[in-house]
């Protein structure tokens, strides 16, 4: 099959962009052509397709009366739409698989797919078709009130970092796309959890056009130590939502040494916290590669400890294939993958005492620290696995295709 590849960033930004581009690899070593459609940026990696790439006005940057233009941009690109039309009277797919689309390529790309008669998937990596704002907070709390289309709470609330012309434009965004039925030209959402499935559900989308398609990874990737170190690990985007101070709260309560590997917004503001209070806590920067290899593999047990509702991290998946535990928050679709005392513990999101009196136990239970390990890469073999993610993958472009599964003599 010919699939294209569809998503706002093509270079390694995020979690989303690492399950894309597992899914690239997979679908080529099983035969299949893979193309990216995305804007133009120099941290993109090399493409054959890049001449397509449009160009896109960054919101933050513009100034002037190009905000405006910025601002309507994010609603709905038409430039955008001319060069994915463009894309597609060249490349021709069989089949668009769309991931994060808003606010940059927009639901353009899905206007000139349903035009060429292509069919489309979207993988639905956050909670944008429930959320004007993205990731369901309402001035810091969890917020799900507008699943019900009532999107005017958005700007309300100043949902979106707290601006209110950003929430404006967000706003106009989630009423256009619905009032404009732009999410009709997708034949199945992709859903990471149960949890996001059943959060489309409650918004109105119809059961037979979601498909449960967990994230995975590749175990024979990951080789495990199961022996607990001197630390525990978290490793991700240091932003508020993501629950870091309610973490850095709970090691200093509960005095265990934390690593922490990744940066954002708040970077500068936890590192002058740990500088003036001298805690056990050592900001590791940015890391990838051998470097975030040895931390995890080096770790006791890592946190995820995000008070929003996260839908399947790939940090948890990453901690149970090197044989560590995961202690995180019971919100969003975490409790799905750490099965409460078989691949790590839960704990109420934001609470403090909470987090801190389960970690102290973790902490002091080295054997079974060990035997949790075990149990969370067995997990991952099991359910996570990439091969059982591709099978699912091909089935639903099939599905939507038209097109019969190969028997076993016909292959792929």
């Amino acid at each position: 099959m010919k699939i294209a590849q569809v998503n706002n960033y093509y270079y390694l930004r995020g979690g989303s962009e690492r399950v894309m581009y597992d899914d690239r690899e997979a679908l080529i070593a099983a035969g299949h052509e893979v193309v990216p459609f995305a804007p133009r940026d120099e941290r993109n990696l090399p493409a054959a397709s890049d001449a397509y790439f449009p160009v896109v006005t960054d919101y933050a940057q513009a100034s002037g009366t190009g905000v405006f233009k910025a601002a309507a941009n994010i609603v709905y690109s038409p430039a955008v739409g001319r060069a994915f039309a463009a894309f597609l009277d060249d490349f021709r797919p069989d089949l668009i698989h769309c991931h994060n689309i808003y606010g940059r390529l927009t639901t353009a790309v899905l206007d000139q797919a349903s035009r060429a008669g292509i069919p489309a998937v979207l993988t639905v990596h956050d909670l944008k078709l429930v959320c004007p704002a993205y990731i369901g907070l309402r001035q810091g709390s969890p917020c799900m009130l507008c699943k019900d289309g009532g999107y005017w709470r958005c700007l309300r609330y100043r949902c979106h970092k707290q601006n209110a012309a950003a929430s404006l434009v967000y706003t106009i965004e989630a009423y256009f796309n619905r009032l404009a039925s732009k999410y009709d030209a997708v034949e199945r959402f992709l859903c990471p959890s149960h949890f996001i499935r059943e959060a489309l559900i409650d918004a109105g989308i119809p059961a037979e056009r979601l498909v449960y398609h967990p994230n995975a990874l590749n175990p024979q990737h990951y080789v495990p130590n199961y022996e607990p170190g001197d630390y525990v690990l978290y490793a991700g985007r240091l932003s508020a939502e993501k629950g870091i101070l309610t973490l850095l709260d709970a090691v200093e309560r509960a005095g265990i040494p934390l690593r922490i590997a990744g940066t954002g917004p708040l970077y500068s503001v936890f590192r002058a916290r740990i500088a003036n209070r001298k805690s056990q806590v050592q900001m590791e920067g940015y890391c990838s590669g051998k470097r975030l290899t040895d931390l995890y593999r080096q770790a006791a047990f890592t946190v995820v400890p995000s008070e929003w509702y996260e839908n399947a991290p790939m940090s948890a998946l990453e901690s149970f294939a090197y044989g560590k535990p995961v202690l995180a928050s019971r919100i969003g679709g975490k409790p799905e993958l750490v099965i409460e005392g078989e691949s790590g513990r839960l704990f109420a999101p934001g609470n403090v005492e909470n987090l801190t009196s389960i970690a102290r136990s973790m902490w002091a239970n080295r054997d079974e620290l060990a035997t949790m390990g075990k149990r969370a890469r067995a997990l991952v073999e099991k359910n996570y696995a990439q091969e059982k993610r591709l099978t699912n993958m091909l089935d639903t472009y099939r599905n939507v295709c038209g097109i019969a599964a190969p028997t076993a003599q016909s292959g792929m």
